[in-house]
């Protein structure tokens, strides 16, 4: 009799998070193409689709769906006596990934390719595999007690120099899963994407910050570990065929902090950086950092990064810095801000300055409050394959 010898879960990266968005379900037999979606069940989760290959069957899930992510969103949270509804709060659970598993159940039976049927078992198969492309791209290491996940470009040919992309996560996400950088958005990941591997090949280094390191604070400090990241960077550059002419930061509220701290610390030291949503110091980023390569974005209805960076860049202005200031529609797409990325590439200008519109990189259905316009700016962002191009085309010297 006809049986399920392997059920695998695999995961699909989205701007907002890594998802489970398929099941794969082999058989010890070759199986009829025609396999309904009816025929099968995945707990907590709605088919949208089904394909047959051979003796698999893939079942397409709705990504939307709460259960899909691998990171669960914390349960809705009362503001404390005195407290401010501003930042991610810093007593949450330690951030944890979910496991990267499945459960199907055959329910109807289906056609096997030499004229039989493979009756349902009754059994409810949990998933003994996982494929997370992308994600397992990445090997994970530690320097000085911070877990990091490091890229390395495939192929690599003997004597030639690579970009290195620091991308510093948000807030949000601290926990001691180093992979909780990589699931958590598109910061990261979409330098990984074969796309774009394919043309600009790179070194992507991703540190992952636990709960109880506060890395940036609002009042413009930082805790030691900032000076060892950009020791992690040294240990990488020093350690890879990386071309030190191009290295360049990236990160997302708290990762933009520290982006611009360790852009003031190191002022000769980045090709260039893409900043978003976030804020800092705007006399000491307009004292030293008035001639560094910036392409910052925020959404206007961001109550902290929005006024927060028409400060920095009117003390970096003032400093010297020649500023060009856009106006995007975050909801325009991907591809069409791609092309406002390049038109804006033509200015002579060493600070880009985009803001989003009003509420517009909100998705449909989302609360319009600062918060919300907050955490999704960058899953508005990183998708845009303008601004990496506007990133790789920088260079120190």
């Amino acid at each position: 009799m006809a049986r399920i010898i392997n059920v695998t879960a695999v995961t699909g990266n989205y701007p907002d998070g890594q998802k489970i968005d398929r099941a794969l379900v082999t058989y010890d037999c070759r199986l009829n193409a025609n396999v309904p979606a009816a025929a099968f069940h995945v707990a907590d989760r709605t088919i949208t689709g089904i394909e047959v290959d051979g003796d698999t069957v893939t079942i397409f899930l709705n990504p939307r769906e709460e259960a899909a992510g691998l990171i669960p969103k914390p349960p809705p949270r009362k503001l404390k006596p005195g407290e401010k509804a501003g930042g991610p709060p810093r007593d949450l659970p330690p951030a944890a990934r979910r496991p990267v598993q499945i459960t199907v159940t055959q329910k109807e039976p289906i056609g096997a390719a030499d004229g039989g049927v493979i009756a349902p078992d009754g059994a409810i198969h949990v998933s003994n595999r996982a494929i997370e492309p992308i994600v397992e791209d990445f090997a994970q290491f530690e320097f000085n007690g911070i877990p990091y996940n490091l890229y390395t470009p495939r192929n690599l040919e003997p004597g030639r120099l690579y970009p290195l992309v620091l991308f510093i996560h948000d807030a949000g996400p601290c926990g001691p899963d180093p992979k909780i950088t990589l699931s958590q958005g598109y910061g990261a990941i979409g330098f990984a994407e074969p796309s774009w591997q394919e043309k600009h090949p790179c070194f992507i280094l991703a540190p992952q910050i636990d709960r109880h390191i506060h890395l940036t604070n609002d009042d413009f400090t930082c805790s030691k570990e900032i000076f060892d990241i950009k020791k992690m960077v040294d240990f990488v550059a020093d350690s890879n065929p990386i071309d030190k002419n191009r290295i360049y930061a990236t990160g997302q509220s708290m990762g933009c902090m520290a982006s611009c701290e360790l852009n003031i610390l190191y002022p000769d030291y980045f090709a260039a950086s893409l900043l978003v949503a976030g804020q800092w110091d705007p006399v000491r980023m307009g004292q030293y950092c008035s001639r560094n390569k910036f392409w910052i974005l925020v959404s206007e209805k961001d109550a902290k990064a929005f006024p927060g960076m028409n400060a920095v860049t009117e003390a970096l202005e003032a400093n010297g810095a020649v500023v060009a200031r856009y106006r995007w529609v975050g909801s325009a797409g991907a591809d069409i801000l791609t092309e406002l990325a390049r038109e804006a590439m033509k200015d002579n200008a060493n600070v880009r300055y985009t803001v989003f519109v009003d509420s517009s990189v909100l998705p449909e259905g989302a609360e319009d409050n600062p918060g919300n316009n907050h955490i999704h700016t960058w899953p508005v962002v990183y998708p845009v394959v303008g601004l990496k191009e506007w990133l790789f085309t920088q260079r120190l010297r």
